[in-house]
């Protein structure tokens, strides 16, 4: 690769001595004006805590949009139209400063007075390729489902390294994390939907719990094959109609933090809250808790499909010393988790079997417990 490598820049320089004079203008415009935005993560890593809100406000009056043909990386069909100055966000990291700043967009198509929010993550010091690959096949399996007509809900964010270990970030839109949530209330996910959307029974309470359950299926079986891990309450987030949304894949297929303890033993997360929604009974005779079920094989044996398309696009990152390749047999296994060996009726048995055992399994909540002593995440 490294012979490839080196031919890599001159390819890029050969790329852009070819634009138009107009295209090489608006080229060196949009990547100067996000590199001034990227690099405030650095300036402010020498502030304490407490200045670098001020600090980034401090830098972003600094910055002026260079035209109104800038686009956000992460989603070229959204103009930029202002930085909102006071949203940027110093977020909680461990030994970096990622930053969230808002901005003001329009839709390239659209209507130009419909300026809508978006707010995206800066990133220093961190590989983001690692969730684009994951992130690409929460896309493959959307599309998946979609293509099938499966009510199965995923959202594959964007997500766009910009250089070596620098990224941004799309923020999922009208959403919060269980963490943010717990911060308002004591009580678990059954009362937070009973004060965002009524009480059990009513309408608006069960239309939400009908997208709890279409989204949670729809990462059960994500999560079944991406085996992402430090799944903790500061990554799984909520939209404002109920959905479930999974974000940060720094550890996925083989690798887990803290050494590889390899502590998360579920094949994905159904904590106790969890199947308090999606288990009234709480003895999985409910028919919701069947319906996730029947959501989950569906979504399940229309992934085992589409398994080869589905290796090979992880297969393809495999000499990218990407961690998630570092140790263990990552593609064998992935292959394994579809069970090509079984017929269709064998796989619905594994699946339910899975649920099953991920049904309020002791070390999901462990770990929560060990994330809560640790950071201070609500568990």
């Amino acid at each position: 690769p490294n012979a490839f490598q080196s031919l890599l820049p001159a390819v890029r320089q050969k790329i852009v001595d070819g634009f138009t004079q107009e295209a090489r203008d608006m080229f060196e415009r949009e990547f100067d004006f996000f590199d001034k935005v990227t690099s405030i993560s650095g300036v402010l890593f020498p502030l304490p805590k407490e200045e670098r809100r001020a600090g980034i406000k401090r830098e972003l009056e600094k910055i002026t949009i260079p035209g109104d043909d800038l686009y956000l990386p992460t989603a070229t069909n959204k103009l930029v139209r202002g930085i909102q100055l006071d949203s940027g966000i110093p977020l909680q990291s461990a030994a970096k400063v990622p930053i969230m700043i808002t901005f003001n967009v329009i839709d390239r198509d659209g209507n130009p007075n419909d300026v809508m929010p978006q707010a995206c993550i800066f990133k220093v010091g961190d590989d983001c390729r690692q969730d684009v690959l994951a992130l690409q096949v929460i896309a493959l399996l959307r599309d998946i489902f979609e293509a099938v007509g499966l009510n199965l809900y995923l959202f594959p964010y964007g997500v766009l390294p910009t250089g070596p270990e620098r990224g941004i970030i799309e923020v999922v839109p009208n959403t919060r994390s269980r963490n943010q949530m717990g911060e308002t209330t004591d009580g678990g996910l059954l009362e937070i939907f009973q004060q965002d959307y009524g009480p059990v029974g009513s309408p608006s309470f069960e239309a939400a719990r009908q997208m709890f359950i279409v989204s949670s299926a729809g990462y059960a079986v994500a999560s079944l094959l991406l085996q992402p891990k430090d799944r903790h309450n500061g990554n799984l987030l909520f939209d404002s109609q109920g959905r479930l949304v999974h974000i940060d894949f720094g550890f996925i297929l083989e690798i887990s933090p803290g050494g590889n303890m390899g502590f998360e033993s579920a094949h994905f997360k159904l904590s106790h809250e969890m199947t308090q929604l999606l288990d009234p009974s709480g003895t999985m005779k409910s028919d919701t808790w069947n319906q996730f079920l029947r959501l989950c094989v569906k979504g399940y044996l229309a992934g085992r499909r589409h398994m080869n398309g589905i290796v090979t696009t992880v297969q393809l990152m495999v000499d990218s010393g990407l961690p998630c390749f570092s140790r263990g047999e990552p593609i064998a296994n992935l292959r394994k988790r579809f069970h090509p060996e079984m017929n269709e009726r064998e796989a619905a048995n594994f699946m339910v079997r899975t649920c099953v055992d991920a049904y309020n399994k002791w070390t999901t909540a462990g770990y929560d417990l060990i994330q809560y002593l640790q950071q201070g995440i609500e568990k």
